[in-house]
């Protein structure tokens, strides 16, 4: 006997048979009616989405990889993970492989949503260098070969950025880091704060203590604003 679950799977895909014209009639017009219904949900959800990346590419390549998309529709119960299966699938198919840039603006726009949408229990977090901290689950940590942070998509420049959930705005922000700070984060978790830049400073061979001066206030403050967590 059939379980609704199994007979909602099976509506579900005749739907998506239809709009993809995979077993009906592309002239009729129920295959007309229910494909731009769909692709009018999809081209919503990835316009309000993908801000930027939008404004760099133009409607026919967009429409035409929101159709590509709906041939293999994403399994997701979520409407808001849906964009990030239209990452995947774009990558996949090396649609943009051309302007490489625009990647990296989907993972920009991505990011932002998919870090709001996730749910945080506050910890407290003091700054020690005695700690072990880790990235938080409410921040990442990512390195750019595009210019994305000041808008200057085209442009080659190699960047790093510490994105995270500001509990005190409700708001997510994009920061730039430094190569150092970036590595560090990196590695953190596997021993103390100190015994982790003390690590670095030798493989780089530079001054620990002067490091170590430099690097507080801004680590202080991404501990304080919980974008690196005690471990």
């Amino acid at each position: 006997m059939q379980t609704d679950k199994t007979i909602e799977r099976e509506i579900q895909d005749r739907f998506f048979d239809l709009i993809t014209n995979q077993k009906e009639n592309k002239t009729s017009n129920a295959f007309k009616v229910y494909q731009k219904l769909v692709f009018y949900r999809y081209e919503e959800i990835i316009k309000s989405t993908f801000v930027q990346f939008i404004k760099n590419i133009s409607e026919r390549e967009l429409e035409n990889s929101i159709y590509e998309f709906l041939k293999n529709p994403p399994k997701t119960e979520f409407v808001w993970k849906i964009a990030n299966d239209y990452i995947k699938f774009v990558k996949k198919l090396k649609l943009f492989h051309d302007r490489k840039y625009l990647y990296e603006l989907l993972y920009f726009d991505w990011i932002e949503v998919e870090i709001y949408m996730k749910e945080y229990k506050l910890k407290e977090n003091d700054f020690s260098w005695d700690s072990y901290y880790c990235l938080s689950k409410s921040a990442r940590v990512k390195k750019f070969q595009y210019d994305i942070i000041n808008a200057n998509h085209k442009e080659k420049r190699e960047n790093y950025l510490i994105i995270y959930y500001d509990f005190n705005t409700d708001e997510v922000l994009f920061r730039e880091i430094n190569q150092f700070i970036y590595v560090l984060i990196k590695k953190m978790k596997y021993s103390t704060l100190e015994s982790t830049l003390n690590e670095i400073c030798k493989e780089n061979e530079i001054e620990f203590n002067e490091a170590k001066e430099i690097l507080q206030e801004p680590l202080k403050e991404l501990i304080q604003n919980r974008a690196l967590a005690l471990n």
